[in-house]
């Protein structure tokens, strides 16, 4: 899916022209005739309405059908109103309305739902993709339009250095795309465009009071849950039904054992589509991911024989002895040798299923299956870029592809995973410091038991326990250092330190360290004013990055990638929750845990928490060594000044890296392909290196003006 939001101005008829011709292109226009929302999507992602003057199209994963999305247009509050009463609605998707002349384009607040935007020709343009963004901009310019900002629609020389910070590059930055002059609408803001081709930016979203106990938190995180995923099954049947394949449509999900990939296997399973579990198998014997997913596709197969069981009964067809109550001698249930007659009094032919077909499990074995680290150029198993960045799902780009391809090939279309579960209900250490706000010694003695399992320092337990600087003056302070240099800081302030990887150039850490500085200077708020709940929004926003990313890749297959914990109901659910409750020693995801409760059989929901990744990381580093280390004769980044080659070579070559250092080869690596693939496509690149520009503040009121 790729669209753009045009204003209804005299500049978009020129824009629109500048488009490439597509004959997929769909558009939406405004009453004037200039276009309004022009892309590719297909129609089991669309729902569009119309009520009066006012319209509205959600872009996505909804269950709402085009009359649900009417009855939100009318009534009071213009466009505020309208998105007030869209929260109601389940699923993940954009929210794009129209009302009197002004444009509403709204995400969600984890950012799968992301959105950008740029002054192009003159006037506010937004998009989902900001690689579109920066095309459309050279477009333009090419045409002969009013030219934008220096260096619009090309490459943002200073990106490559914040893409190799690990585990990631903090707030604002985090945000910051790869394009120049292209900005994102931070999650929870929505961007307005006017008519006379300004725009403003305003938060729709503030985080809950976490004060709902753990019972009531839970209660409130089943029916979120179970509604993300009906959502899900939704569309699967809309695409089903669009084709006009025989079923009600086909889910793939991850069973990688983990409690949260099981949860939506099993909640999934309830749903009134085939379901496809996958998995990775492990060349290694006794693996616990192996056996704790074989153990859940087990109970899921139990689990299903058991719901076919009750739904032929239900139907009048099961025609299986079964003891009698009364006499204790067995006697048959059907209701005919030849036939029976469901629920809905139709004829059913004896033995036909009457609910949805049964699932399967696929097991993906490890020989079979492209290893981590298989360069994007590998001739079996070689992957696309995302346009929009560098990947970061880079380490399984190859087996994602290759699990979308099998899963297409048995009807899936859309695939679930349990991306945004860790970042929302695991234990998070900026959390000591907003419980201690309330509950000082509960606070104190999970801090003391962190102090000794962490081996934090007593200066590192004393700082998340009680430090208290503002977002900005920690941002200035977190200049980077590189990996290996000194003691890594345990505990946790705002978010995790940035830190870049031993083989980054000097230049790379200026300019790193300067852009913090520039950032911090702007003083941008956090996600939320409690540190507990800013991390846990952080770390949803990276879990969405990797939902993009293995959605850019697994597309081109025909797969899309789909997050049910990221939704927004969900995300709020784990908001909510009483600190205190959150971090109950001894167990893991407790929240998680308590919801699923009654949906996963106790024996599969009781996994701690799980093994860390590793050993399969580091046998296809292995493999994939000298492809790898090639890289370093001609490397994009050697050639920005951004690193030492001949460091990361010998990283790169190192017979067991430590887990900093794959992260760190994670980063740098993705990257890397990133500028070969953006310098081998046919985009123009500028006759010299543009200076990166600070993108001016939008005008905070209707009317204002934007730069």
């Amino acid at each position: 899916m790729d669209f753009l939001v045009l204003p209804d101005h005299p500049a978009s008829d020129a824009l629109g022209r500048c488009l490439p011709a597509s004959p997929s292109r769909r558009t939406l226009r405004h009453p004037s005739g200039r276009p309004w929302i022009t892309g590719h999507w297909s129609p089991d992602e669309a729902v569009a309405a119309e009520a009066g003057p006012r319209r509205a199209l959600l872009l996505g994963t909804t269950p709402a059908t085009p009359g649900t999305l009417a009855r939100l247009l009318p009534g009071p509050g213009h466009l505020d109103g309208i998105g007030r009463r869209a929260r109601s609605l389940p699923g993940s998707a954009f929210l794009l309305t129209a009302a009197e002349g002004d444009l509403r384009c709204r995400g969600d607040l984890a950012g799968v739902r992301l959105l950008h935007h740029a002054r192009i020709a003159g006037v506010t343009v937004a998009g989902n993709r900001p690689q579109d963004l920066a095309a459309l901009a050279r477009a333009a310019a090419a045409a002969g339009l009013p030219a934008g900002a220096p260096g619009l629609g090309f490459l943002d020389e200073d990106a490559p250095a914040l893409r190799l910070l690990f585990p990631f590059a903090p707030l604002p930055l985090a945000l910051r795309p790869a394009w120049h002059a292209v900005s994102a609408v931070p999650p929870g803001h929505h961007l307005t465009l006017y008519a006379n081709g300004r725009h403003s930016l305003a938060r729709w979203w503030s985080p809950p009071e976490p004060d709902v106990p753990l019972e009531r938190a839970a209660e409130h995180l089943d029916g979120a849950l179970a509604e993300a995923v009906a959502a899900r099954a939704r569309r699967a049947q809309r695409q089903a039904a669009a084709d006009g394949t025989a079923g009600r449509g086909t889910l793939s999900a991850g069973l990688s054992g983990s409690t949260g990939a099981t949860g939506l296997c099993f909640l999934t399973a309830r749903e009134d589509v085939r379901l496809l579990t996958t998995s990775w198998t492990s060349r290694r014997s006794g693996d616990e991911d192996t056996r704790w997913s074989a153990h859940g596709a087990a109970a899921l197969a139990a689990a299903e024989r058991q719901r076919e069981r009750q739904r032929r009964r239900r139907a009048g067809q099961d025609t299986d002895e079964e003891p009698d109550g009364n006499s204790g001698k067995r006697k048959n249930k059907g209701k005919g040798k030849g036939e029976s007659r469901g629920r809905s009094g139709d004829r059913r032919v004896s033995g036909a299923p009457a609910g949805p077909p049964p699932g399967a499990h696929l097991a993906l074995p490890y020989a079979d299956a492209p290893t981590c680290y298989t360069p994007p150029t590998d001739a079996r198993h070689g992957t696309p870029a995302d346009p929009a960045g560098p990947l970061a799902v880079f380490r399984e780009a190859a087996r994602l592809a290759h699990r979308a391809r099998l899963v297409a090939g048995r009807g899936a279309r859309l695939h679930l995973v349990d991306a945004g579960a860790d970042a929302l209900f695991g234990h998070r250490p900026a959390a000591l410091n907003s419980l201690a706000r309330g509950d000082l010694r509960t606070a104190a003695r999970r801090a003391w038991t962190a102090h000794h399992l962490g081996r934090w320092t007593a200066r590192d337990t004393l700082r998340t326990l009680l430090g208290g600087r503002s977002y900005p003056r920690w941002l200035a302070g977190s200049a980077p250092r590189t990996s290996g240099r000194g003691r890594r800081a345990g505990g946790a302030d705002w978010e995790a330190p940035p830190t870049l990887p031993p083989w980054a150039h000097p230049d790379a850490v200026a300019t790193v360290r300067r852009l913090l500085r520039e950032a911090a200077g702007e003083a941008p708020e956090p996600f939320a004013p409690l540190r507990a709940q800013h991390e846990i929004l952080r770390a949803a926003l990276h879990a969405a990055e990797t939902v993009r990313g293995a959605d850019a890749l697994t597309a081109p297959h025909g797969v899309g990638h789909e997050a049910p914990f990221l939704d927004d109901a969900v995300v709020e659910a784990a908001l909510a929750l009483d600190l205190a409750d959150r971090g109950r020693a001894g167990v893991h995801q407790p929240l998680l845990t308590r919801a699923l409760r009654g949906v996963v059989p106790d024996g599969v929901l009781g996994r701690g928490t799980p093994a860390a990744p590793g050993p399969g990381a580091r046998t296809g580093l292995r493999a994939h060594r000298d492809a790898l280390a090639a890289l370093c004769d001609d490397s994009p980044l050697a050639a920005r000044g951004l690193i030492h080659p001949d460091v990361l070579r010998r990283h790169l070559t190192a017979p067991q890296p430590p887990d900093p250092t794959l992260r760190a080869l994670d980063a740098t690596l993705a990257t890397e392909y990133w500028l070969r693939a953006v310098a081998a496509a046919p985009t123009p690149a500028p006759a010299m290196p543009v200076p990166a520009v600070p993108v001016p503040r939008a005008a905070p009121a209707k009317g204002a003006h934007s730069p």
